[in-house]
């Protein structure tokens, strides 16, 4: 039966800018020569000019033009997923017209599997969350027991100091020499306990929550008397020689002073005991237009790379000894990199082996907290 010209050109039409079909005429390299509208949107604008086979994901393959059978392939799409279609295959006079449609069991079977794969995903974070309440929960029993047992440890251990101070102090004279030593001795062994205590206080209270900061308006060098002359009398000791490089300044920060000395005592007296006698620390501090940096650098052995990305962690320590074995269980850092974001900042090191380390506090400025415009 012959077919309406009428009909053969608005079905010719249909085919090639509505139908969802694919529309390929291939060559006698099987290059694509033409695509219709949907092959367009599928396979993508550069789809013509390509062969069959690299428009095919993984073919055994491709249509001959001679088989009357549907062959399916699954094709690169321009979303970046491929699609099987089912192909069938008609011969031209210059090559072949190849028509695809869309083979839809096998996307209910990929339907299937994300399905089942989206179940499982949800199954493992369900598992993932309960995982983490409990650590959550380990973690707070961990810092009130840290804080209970640093607690019961600190006041029976400053009576311990208080007499030992005391017999030294009053009764030093009448001692030997070599009895004075042990209760000095004693009274070093004590005093580091208490730092380790003072320590594990902290970080319980930090990670717990609980760390209140009592901000107020300070400056650079209000901020540097609280933990220039401790360090510098521990820096004379080992005679390394600090240098503190921060030009009076009248801006202001609101911060809470006390915690950002604690900081810095930590920061110099971290250089300070990977220092030798006759090195120099700097500290420093420098406004920019969104923060104000302290840097505090050494001349010691510097630090490895793979410490540095976890020197910051509790417990942590670096692959260097300090000069002097000075004992250390790896709190310090941590409770700083705390305090330091807890005003919104950030601490971190710059450091190669053998020339040195220099750790950053940075704090961002606050318009609605400054003290005094910026000159």
């Amino acid at each position: 039966m012959a077919t309406d010209p009428v009909i053969a050109a608005a079905a010719l039409a249909y085919v090639m800018e509505t139908a969802p079909v694919l529309a390929l005429q291939l060559d006698a390299d099987r290059r694509v020569v033409s695509a219709n509208a949907q092959a367009m949107r599928v396979l993508g604008p550069d789809a013509v000019g390509r062969t069959l086979a690299e428009l095919v994901v993984d073919f055994t393959r491709v249509p001959d033009g001679g088989s009357d059978g549907v062959q399916l392939l699954a094709l690169k799409t321009a979303a970046g997923v491929p699609e099987s279609f089912q192909f069938r295959c008609f011969a031209l006079p210059a090559g072949t017209l190849a028509l695809g449609s869309l083979d839809f069991p096998e996307q209910a079977h990929l339907r299937h599997a994300v399905l089942g794969l989206n179940r499982e995903l949800n199954d493992l974070t369900r598992q993932l969350h309960l995982a983490n309440a409990e650590l959550r929960e380990l973690n707070q029993l961990k810092n009130q027991f840290l804080g209970m047992a640093a607690h019961d440890l600190r006041k029976p251990l400053g009576v311990i100091m208080t007499y030992l101070e005391f017999v030294l102090d009053e009764a030093g004279a009448q001692l030997t020499a070599q009895h004075r030593e042990f209760l000095r001795t004693g009274l070093a062994a004590a005093t580091g306990m208490k730092r380790l205590i003072d320590n594990f206080l902290d970080v319980a209270i930090i990670e717990s929550g609980k760390l209140r900061l009592d901000l107020a308006l300070a400056s650079v060098p209000e901020i540097l008397a609280g933990a220039v002359p401790i360090v510098r009398l521990v820096a004379e000791k080992k005679k390394v020689t600090l240098l503190v490089d921060a030009a009076s300044d009248a801006r202001r920060l609101r911060v809470d002073a006390s915690k950002l000395q604690q900081v810095l005592l930590n920061l110099v007296g971290n250089a300070v005991e990977h220092s030798v006698a006759g090195q120099r620390v700097w500290l420093s501090a420098r406004w920019d237009d969104t923060q104000l940096v302290f840097a505090v650098r050494d001349e010691g052995s510097g630090i490895a790379p793979e410490d540095q990305a976890r020197l910051f962690s509790a417990f942590a320590r670096a692959g260097t000894r300090k000069t002097a074995g000075e004992r250390s269980v790896g709190l310090g850092l941590t409770i700083a990199r705390l305090v330091v974001e807890a005003h919104g900042g950030r601490l971190w090191v710059e450091s190669e082996p053998g020339h040195g380390a220099t750790f950053f506090a940075a704090l961002p400025i606050q318009p609605s907290t400054q003290g005094a415009p910026h000159p």
